[in-house]
Order: C-alpha cells, then sequence, then structure tokens
C-alpha cells in the first residue's frame, strides 16, 4: 500500500497526542507507508480547520475531551463521511456499544500500547483493499436481475415465495427458504429467527429480542438465535463484547 494515507490524531492531552503521533509514524515508516499526519488539541479545533470536507482516510480520536467529546466528534464526521476509519481511544471499556453507531472500527483502551496499535492499523490496511463486489442473480418477468449482496437488507420466506429487501423495494420470487439460505450466509448474511436472513453488515444493533439495521428497520431476534447474531456482529465489526 502506497497511496498517500491522510491521519488525524484528535486528543486532548498533549504528551498522549505527541505519544501517538510517534507511534503512527514509526509505524508508517516500517511500513513503507506514505502518510499525512496532523495533530488536534480538541474536536472543535480539528472540526473548524477545513471549509470544505474533512481530507481524512483515519481517525485516532480520543472519546473523553473537552466540551465535544470523540463521540459527538465521531458523529460530525459521519455526516458527511461514512468511508473513513474511525478508531477511539479510551481509558473506560463502556463506550465500546455505543460506538458501533458511528461505524468505529476498533477500540484502543489507554496507555496505547505499540504492538495493539501497529496490530490494528495492520488490519484497517488489509480490509481497505478493494474486494471484487459479489451479485445474486434473480430471474424477473424473463428478465435477470444483478443485485450486490452488500446491498441486500434482509432475505424474508413469504409463504412458498422468498423476498429481498433491496434499496426501498422488495423483490420476490417463488422459491424454498431453505435452499437460499446457505447461498446468503456465505455471504454475510445471519439467520435471525425462522426465515429472516440480515445482512450483517447492515446491522447497526443487536438487542437480545431484536436488531436495527442502518435505515431504521427492526428485526425480530428469536432466543435460540441470539448468541449466534450477537457473536457474527461483534465478530464482523470488531472488539470484544462488554457487560
Amino acid at each position: 500500500m502506497n497511496d498517500n494515507l491522510r491521519i488525524a490524531i484528535c486528543e486532548d492531552d498533549q504528551t498522549q497526542l505527541d505519544y501517538m503521533e510517534t507511534l503512527v509514524e514509526r509505524w508508517a515508516g516500517e511500513k513503507g507507508q506514505t502518510s499525512l499526519v496532523d495533530c488536534y488539541i480538541s474536536a472543535e479545533q480539528l472540526l473548524y480547520s477545513f471549509d470544505a470536507d474533512l481530507p481524512y482516510k483515519l481517525y485516532l480520536l480520543d472519546i473523553q475531551m473537552g466540551e465535544m467529546s470523540g463521540m459527538e466528534l465521531a458523529r460530525k464526521i459521519r455526516e458527511g463521511d461514512q468511508e473513513s476509519v474511525i478508531i477511539f481511544l479510551t481509558g473506560c471499556k463502556e463506550y465500546a456499544l455505543e460506538g458501533y453507531e458511528v461505524g468505529a472500527f476498533r477500540y484502543l483502551l489507554k496507555p496505547v500500547k505499540e504492538e495493539e496499535l501497529f496490530s490494528v492499523l495492520e488490519e484497517m490496511l488489509n480490509q481497505k483493499v478493494p474486494k471484487k463486489k459479489e451479485y445474486f442473480i434473480l430471474k424477473q418477468a424473463g428478465e435477470l436481475l444483478r443485485i450486490p449482496y452488500d446491498e441486500i437488507w434482509h432475505v424474508m420466506a413469504q409463504g412458498h415465495y422468498v423476498e429481498i429487501l433491496h434499496g426501498t423495494e422488495p423483490l420476490m420470487w417463488k422459491a424454498g427458504f431453505g435452499k437460499i439460505q446457505r447461498e446468503f450466509e456465505e455471504k454475510g448474511f445471519v439467520l435471525c429467527s425462522r426465515g429472516i436472513l440480515v445482512n450483517i453488515r447492515k446491522i447497526s444493533k443487536v438487542g437480545r429480542t431484536q436488531c436495527e439495521l442502518d435505515n431504521g428497520e427492526q428485526i425480530p431476534i428469536s432466543r435460540s438465535r441470539y448468541k449466534s447474531v450477537n457473536e457474527a456482529f461483534i465478530q464482523y465489526f470488531g472488539g470484544e463484547e462488554k457487560e
């Protein structure tokens, strides 16, 4: 990876800020990664440094800062940017689940260890390598439709039919749910309850009885499927379950 990587570090403790900058630059040097690192002592300083869109591909954000927290800053970033990587720095474990709403890539507990930071940054680079888009092919009215798996919200059994929600319009065709279940599970879908497969990439929150999708839709989770859904969610988005 030799594309220029613009990185922002936001931390209200100057000593910690200097330390993180040193670690990131050391990692970039060892990887041969061309990067530009900018440091900010507050969330407000970062936001008000640019009139237009923020230029960064990676953010390292302290959660507990002054008037505006790192979590609030992340929400501001996500208003105009859904693609950048956000890594939180925190001394408290309880923030982890809250960060899923802003698509946090990882959490690093302070004091941040060099090997842990390097491992997370390496994983970030590997996941940023573009992957070939995969499609579900559906025959409708004599035509073949090509639907990207990662754009499908969920798949549901409807009697002798199967319904896909893609975009805002559902598509339905006659098929047995059992025949297509394995195919979708191999493409990143998880069974939430009998006859309902949900795209793990679209889940924003997992509760005991339901999960919430990025579009606000609530999908029921059966008691027997909660553990599997929860584990799949944690495995996909990273991190550990916090009590």
